[in-house]
């Protein structure tokens, strides 16, 4: 018996699918070139102003007498070669944040922009005080380069044991502390020059002064700087 013949078109089964779909995309247009991000404007310098709860005027009287003392320091730390000071400041008023403000302006960088330099003593170590109705505040500043010279905690302690003052916080390189006066016995301003003296004696204890022998060719601060040697 013959074999039975195959089903007809049966073989060409596979062959009846379309080549259109292998060119689709080819005549698209080739996506646009992202363009580069433009340049960010320069961003202005930044404002400053008072610290949380220090009044505007107050804090601008600060910042104006720190830096005019910060180069009145930094003048004569160039011209005398001393490196440690004890100098007043009056618009603190014998308070510490203010006071604080008077420190950042004396240690602020020097501006090349500004037509009156302030600041720029950020190399000078200093003592600062600063005498209320209520208090004298104080405050020690020992810049990194002569931390092996000086230990600012170590020096405020010792002035503020001549008035039976109180240490608030500090370490190697910054201090601060207050005498509270009572309005007896005790009165800020008094205290500020016990403390000063003692400020001065300390430094000279650890020949942070200059010498006797020295003096007569020493850089001599205005009276008005109000600066100790």
């Amino acid at each position: 018996q013959a074999p039975a013949a195959p089903s007809p078109g049966g073989d060409k089964g596979g062959k009846g699918g379309k080549k259109g779909g292998d060119k689709e995309g080819k005549d698209a247009a080739a996506p646009a070139a992202t363009p580069a991000p433009a340049a960010a404007p320069a961003k202005p310098k930044a404002k400053e102003g008072p610290p949380p709860g220090v009044d505007a005027k107050k804090w601008k009287a600060a910042v104006k007498e720190g830096g005019k003392k910060g180069i009145e320091l930094s003048g004569a730390a160039d011209l005398g070669g001393l490196e440690f000071f004890t100098t007043q400041m009056e618009t603190a008023e014998g308070d510490l944040a203010l006071l604080q403000c008077c420190m950042d302006a004396a240690n602020k960088e020097l501006d090349p922009t500004e037509e009156e330099q302030k600041g720029g003593s950020g190399e000078v170590g200093k003592m600062l005080l600063s005498s209320g109705d209520k208090q004298l505040a104080l405050m020690a500043y020992v810049p990194d380069s002569k931390k092996d010279k000086c230990n600012a905690s170590e020096w405020l302690k010792v002035v503020l044991e001549s008035c039976n003052g109180e240490f608030i916080e500090g370490d190697g390189l910054t201090a601060k502390g207050k005498v509270v006066g009572d309005g007896e016995t005790r009165f800020p301003l008094k205290d500020k020059d016990t403390c000063q003296a003692k400020s001065v004696e300390w430094l000279k204890s650890k020949d942070l002064f200059p010498q006797a022998d020295q003096d007569d060719d020493d850089w001599v601060p205005p009276d008005d700087a109000e600066i100790e040697w």
